[in-house]
């Protein structure tokens, strides 16, 4: 396998282990949830369905409470 490969496979799994560990938890929570772990707004609305702008936002909400 190459190293493209290998990295497009860790990226799929790295996705699938972040959407159960928000599984059933508000968007607020999800997304304080994966940005303490490093993932960009565009990455959480790839995992939650939502828009960046919307993650955004959210995360900009999460910062001033």
């Amino acid at each position: 396998m190459n190293e493209t490969k290998l990295f497009e496979q860790l990226d799929k799994i790295t996705k699938l282990l972040a959407a159960k560990v928000i599984e059933g938890k508000n968007l607020k929570e999800q997304v304080r949830l994966l940005s303490t772990v490093g993932l960009q707004p565009s990455e959480i609305a790839e995992i939650t369905g939502k828009s960046a702008n919307l993650i955004s936002v959210t995360k900009t909400s999460l910062k001033k409470n």
